[in-house]
């Protein structure tokens, strides 16, 4: 049975500011911890292992605002599924191995082949999560969607509990699964074999996803409060599932997914509320140049980081400042400034790239 669309308060073919605000404040701070120069101020780092730091929270708030906007996209096609979904997630995958493959070959300094080429990926992550909430949210009535979460979150963390889910090593149950389905040799090297993006610890990044397109129900709807009650629900039952199940995001923990959301639907309302409502927001577009085009933003700070290690002038530029958490910052926000001028001229002329 296909969902049906509720009845928006919006314009149908109307962007909504806060979202593309909130998606590029997301991708602009994505690609300064992504593009360091050197060694980075410890916010500026993933958590080891359990506990967070803001690094963490970069990824996860962009899948979450993907959520959202795909009830703002999928309601115009009255939540049916078509082959725009499927050649979406194709691209998606396939563009995510095409940069593994591409970054495998600058950092080995020659063109290689595929027999160790790491499968999974930020934007495989983005696929997938797309491409299961896509075929949820277009078959399932909405109503059942939370639940749907729930009960998702719920095997995930009998998972974690009965699996070593919390075991930094290779005798993880993610490590070992991810191990048994893709082989070891296909998966990310510098983390004692758990994957960050593996099989799968993508079930929970699925209901992250899914409450991010909840949330964009209520936006659409305009139900603030609910919003607001719904994002300090989550953030509460984030940290109090965290003394069970600690916050970790290499594992995408469910205390973590919880917290995530809650503060993005909470930031999001906010943001809604300065720049939609109010109006008291009103230079953003720095911000919306990057949300408009975040795929491509992120596809361009790939290009970059590469072109400036097979040129040599990453080295040359930070052997030449010094290389410290400042030099390092800066070098990040060079890498900013410079994507920022390559998308400008598509924001100033409404041009968007979509997969």
């Amino acid at each position: 049975m296909t969902a049906t669309a509720n009845t928006s308060a919006y314009n149908m073919t109307k962007r909504v500011e806060s979202v593309d605000v909130l998606r590029g404040l997301t991708m602009a701070f994505m690609l300064v911890v992504d593009n360091p120069g050197g060694v980075a101020f410890a916010p500026l780092e993933h958590a080891d292992w359990n506990g967070f730091t803001p690094t963490d929270f970069v990824f996860p708030a962009f899948v979450f605002v993907m959520g959202v906007s795909m009830y703002l996209s999928l309601r115009k096609q009255e939540f049916r599924l078509s082959w725009k979904v499927l050649r979406r997630f194709v691209l998606l995958f396939g563009l995510g191995l095409l940069c593994n493959w591409i970054g495998k070959c600058v950092w080995n300094g020659a063109i290689v082949g595929v027999e160790n080429l790491r499968i999974p990926g930020v934007l495989q992550r983005l696929a997938l999560c797309y491409g299961v909430c896509a075929l949820l949210v277009c078959t399932v009535k909405h109503r059942w969607l939370g639940w749907v979460a729930g009960g998702i979150l719920a095997a995930y963390s009998a998972i974690l509990l009965l699996g070593n889910g919390y075991v930094h090593g290779p005798e993880n149950i993610l490590a070992r699964v991810d191990a048994a389905l893709l082989g070891s040799d296909h998966l990310y090297k510098a983390d004692n074999g758990v994957d960050p993006e593996g099989l799968l610890s993508t079930l929970p990044a699925v209901a992250h996803t899914l409450i991010g397109f909840l949330v964009g129900k209520m936006l659409l709807e305009k139900d603030f409060r609910k919003m607001d009650a719904v994002g300090t629900l989550l953030l509460a039952g984030g940290f109090l599932l965290s003394f069970l199940l600690p916050v970790n995001k290499k594992v995408w923990s469910p205390s973590f997914v919880l917290v995530c959301c809650g503060a993005a639907t909470l930031l999001l309302s906010l943001f809604h509320w300065l720049i939609d409502e109010k109006g008291v927001w009103q230079h953003t577009g720095f911000w919306k140049a990057f949300g408009s085009n975040a795929i491509l933003c992120f596809l361009l700070c790939e290009v970059l980081v590469w072109g400036m290690h097979l040129t040599g002038w990453h080295g040359a530029v930070m052997g030449a400042l010094d290389n410290n958490e400042w030099t390092s910052l800066l070098y990040a926000l060079c890498g900013v400034l410079v994507v920022y001028l390559l998308v400008l001229p598509l924001y100033r002329n409404k041009i968007y790239i979509k997969l």
